[in-house]
């Protein structure tokens, strides 16, 4: 995703139908699905291939036909965890497409409830088990409606997310849950600012005492905290923002490698490119002949299809 802040500013379907799908194809060596949030819900397949999807602060190890769901402003990414291109189709909708107006029973019953993650659900959807496997269908489905634009799509979409939400809400039980210390709202959302001030400001020189100070928290703390939920130091996370910005302008740029490696924050050209090269698995100069190859061959690196 090529937006500069954390938070998406896409808008999933319109007001009238907040619903969209899509269809993404990613090749080994390009980021699957870069660390974000939105407000809406979200359901992802894996079509095709193995990855990784990190949800909150715990990750899931996904294979072909099974899913993820996620919820309202849960921090998610993902990775490929095999070297073969990835496939996944996702739905992502607005709950007011679940419940009605202010006062309605099911949206103060199960909806808020449940985007208040007061519900112990599953963020991974396997083939275990029946219910499973329902749902996973269920979804199926929805692709099918949204992406071939089939008679009455709407209509017939929004019956079967309802239906999927109750689902999801009985594979967890259902039962009600207290969030525990290390997902608390508080802490999540300093996250997300520091994130953002990362992806805003990633062209310029960021120290880690500036970032601890941001959410004045000491700098061997803050260390703790970001790797607890994102896996990364801040210093790796950062890297990996960096070479993700590079990608974009090797692919979409004349620009040469040397003024891209300061373009996007890297004092020095070797270490830009040894930092690339952990990231896609070949060197700057590599990478941008590989896409140039693939596009005179009529090949692609990543294909989004919406309703």
């Amino acid at each position: 995703m090529q937006q500069a802040n954390l938070k998406e500013d896409r808008i999933h379907g319109d007001p009238l139908y907040p619903i969209r799908v899509y269809e993404i194809c990613c090749q080994p060596g390009e980021e699957l699905l870069e660390l974000h949030w939105h407000d809406e819900l979200e359901f992802l397949m894996l079509t095709k291939g193995k990855a990784v999807f990190r949800v909150s602060m715990d990750d899931y190890e996904l294979e072909a036909g099974e899913a993820i769901f996620v919820n309202s402003g849960q921090l998610h990414s993902g990775r490929i965890s095999a070297n073969e291109e990835c496939f996944f189709t996702a739905v992502v909708f607005h709950s007011d497409i679940l419940g009605g107006e202010r006062f309605d029973l099911v949206r103060e019953k199960y909806i808020n409830p449940l985007i208040q993650q007061k519900f112990v659900t599953p963020a991974h959807i396997t083939h275990h088990t029946a219910e499973e496997r329902e749902l996973l269908a269920l979804l199926l489905q929805v692709f099918d409606l949204n992406i071939n634009e089939r008679p009455l799509y709407e209509l017939s979409t929004k019956g079967l997310l309802q239906v999927i939400i109750s689902k999801l809400i009985m594979l967890g039980g259902p039962a009600f849950r207290e969030l525990p210390p290390s997902v608390n709202p508080t802490h999540i959302d300093r996250l997300k600012l520091i994130i953002e001030y990362m992806q805003m400001n990633y062209s310029s020189p960021i120290r880690l005492e500036d970032l601890a100070a941001i959410v004045s928290f000491s700098e061997s703390y803050f260390c703790r905290y970001f790797k607890g939920f994102t896996g990364k130091s801040p210093l790796e996370y950062l890297n990996q923002v960096r070479a993700q910005r590079a990608a974009f302008l090797l692919k979409d740029t004349n620009k040469k490698i040397t003024e891209i490696s300061f373009d996007v924050g890297f004092n020095t050209l070797s270490y830009f490119i040894g930092v690339f090269k952990t990231h896609f698995g070949h060197t700057p100069s590599e990478y941008r002949k590989r896409l140039r190859t693939n596009e005179g061959t009529g090949g692609y690196s990543r294909i989004i299809v919406s309703s």
